[in-house]
């Protein structure tokens, strides 16, 4: 085990990462992505909750999409400018968000090492495993 420190946006690109290889075969690969898909969770749990928009905010949402859909930008501007308040909060709760994603965290990962990595595995996927390959 090692301690690394990243951003939580660079932990969320490992987590996708290690998400796209967790069905490949190879029992101690199996494990060590899975162990550190656990550790991982613990951290992003949490901002992906504090991501969720409010009831209000999505039931404004699917209104807007409707009337897109039906080209209805005079009606969309209205509800929008009825809803001003809802608006600014969930901007400021995508704001707040990105800052969490750009705030450092210590956390600790299972190493894998090179030797471990099944042989198909893709350029593509060792991409975005790079922080925790040794």
């Amino acid at each position: 085990m090692k301690k690394f420190n990243l951003t939580n946006r660079d932990l969320l690109t490992l987590y996708k990462g290690l998400e796209a290889v967790k069905d490949i075969k190879g029992s101690r690969f199996a494990v060590l992505v899975g162990k550190n898909m656990k550790e991982l969770r613990l951290i992003l749990d949490p901002i992906e909750r504090a991501a969720i928009p409010t009831p209000e905010f999505q039931e404004l949402s699917v209104k807007v999409h409707e009337l897109a859909k039906e080209e209805k930008s005079e009606e969309i501007e209205a509800l929008e400018e009825e809803n001003k308040e809802l608006i600014e909060a969930r901007k400021k709760q995508m704001d707040d968000i990105n800052d969490l994603l750009d705030s450092i965290a210590e956390v600790t990962l299972h190493p894998i090492k090179e030797q471990q990595l099944p042989e198909d595995i893709t350029g593509e996927q060792v991409e975005s495993l790079l922080e925790i390959i040794e």
